[in-house]
């Protein structure tokens, strides 16, 4: 104990500052992007936070050695922020740093934006050219005064109309925008006006693209400035301080007194001594005082049937209202655990192979089992990444685990590890009854 005392003696302001910022960021699942000595972006994930190192999980190669700077740039509090750490470890899926000493303001733009839900609608339309180019349609992430990003969701060729993938290499830094078409903006008009990229990136599949937009607008983006001074404050000079949380105590003392059920098997034998008077004939009048004791027994006996008829009248009632989403590649083993829940009252059984299908189903997925998982994302990856964006819980089949993948499932916030083969039987029902709450 008095090791770990003298290490929390030793950070400075800075490392305070630091680590309360980065236990922040891992505790509401904040986007992360790694950035390596060549400026290459990797999409990760904190993992774990300690007074001396930071752990992530990767999702893609970083090609960086040991003792190289690694930039962290991740959002939180409405703020970019970026944090510099020097590489310790690198394996695959998993990066280990230095605790960086400082933090800084990394925002592109300098002004404040406003988040837009998905739900709100807000779409925008980027044209490169009128008649040729790449035409762009999406969601809108997040917006200020200055520019926009968008959540791109179709690419096409303006000239042929024609379907283009969606990646990194689709849009460069810097090519102009000659149309963007911002429509469905909340209390604002349909606006039009010209841009140029200054950021494109994809994670998970998805491509986002930063947009600034042309200079001398401002009268035509007046209802924009309305509409982020609403949702924003404006962007500080320096980091603002923060303080970091006091961890509770996760002991939970209240379970103890419930598991102790020895009174009843106590009065159960209290009873057995009655038949000591037995031998005089005196006493043989007296059992007759046995039956009443057992007629509330029998009354109970009576309603449990009732109360169990209806309780599982309601249990189905329940599961059909479920959504369950099975990220699993498709094939016999797929299909057999996705009759198995519906034949047991389970209305709504979703199954997902790609990332694109993952992404359609897992808003209204309570639940997901993560078997395999799909093509472009498998494993404890996977299930990270569901976890950063679904706050419903996530159980694991893996072929073989160990105390890393445990460990690493626990930080990630995965309800439960699995191990494979796993049977579909009686006691796998009730596992997942009790991860969604109908046990």
């Amino acid at each position: 104990m008095a090791m770990f005392g003298s290490k929390k003696a030793k950070p400075s302001e800075g490392s305070e500052l630091v680590l309360a910022y980065l236990e922040d960021a891992q505790r509401v699942r904040a986007t992360v992007i790694a950035l390596d000595p060549k400026g290459r972006e990797i999409p990760a994930s904190l993992v774990a936070v300690t007074e001396e190192r930071v752990t992530l999980s990767i999702q893609g190669r970083v090609m960086a050695e040991k003792g190289e700077a690694v930039s962290l740039i991740f959002f939180l509090d409405g703020l970019r922020l970026k944090a510099k750490g020097r590489l310790q470890e690198l394996k695959t899926g998993t990066m280990i740093l230095e605790l960086p000493t400082a933090i800084e303001l990394a925002e592109r733009r300098r002004q404040p934006r406003a988040r837009l839900n998905q739900r709100e609608g807000a779409t925008a339309i980027a044209l490169t050219g009128l008649f040729e180019g790449i035409g762009l349609t999406g969601s809108i992430d997040n917006i200020s005064e200055g520019g926009l990003c968008l959540k791109v969701g179709r690419a096409m060729n303006v000239k042929t109309q024609g379907p283009m993938h969606l990646g990194p290499n689709l849009i460069s830094v810097g090519e102009p925008f000659m149309l963007i078409k911002l429509s469905k903006l909340p209390k604002c008009p349909l606006i039009e006006l010209a841009g140029v990229a200054t950021h494109v990136a994809s994670e998970g599949g998805i491509l986002s693209v930063g947009i600034a937009f042309e200079a001398g607008k401002s009268g035509l983006l007046g209802p924009v400035k309305a509409l982020v001074s609403s949702r924003a404050s404006a962007i500080p000079a320096t980091v603002p301080p923060k303080a970091r949380r006091l961890q509770e105590p996760k002991a939970e003392p209240g379970e103890a007194p419930i598991e102790l059920a020895s009174p009843r098997p106590v009065q159960a034998k209290t009873s057995e001594p009655t038949p000591a008077p037995e031998p005089p004939p005196a006493p043989s009048a007296e059992p007759a005082p046995a039956p009443p004791a057992p007629a509330p027994e029998a009354q109970a006996a009576a309603e449990a049937p009732e109360l169990s008829a209806r309780g599982s009248a309601l249990l189905r009632m329940k599961k059909r209202a479920r959504s369950i989403l099975l990220a699993m590649p498709s094939g016999p083993d797929r299909d057999a655990l996705a009759v198995f829940l519906s034949l047991d009252g389970y209305g709504k059984v979703r199954v997902a192979a790609t990332l694109t299908e993952l992404l359609e189903c897992l808003e209204e997925a309570q639940l997901v089992f993560v078997d395999g998982g799909v093509a472009e994302l498998q494993g404890l990856a996977l299930a990270t990444l569901i976890r950063q964006r679904l706050e419903a819980p996530v159980l694991l089949a893996e072929a073989s685990v160990d105390s890393e993948l445990v460990l690493g499932a626990q930080e990630s916030g995965v309800a439960q590890v699995l191990v494979k083969p796993y049977d579909l039987d009686e006691d796998f029902l009730n596992l997942i009854e009790g991860h969604l709450g109908l046990a």
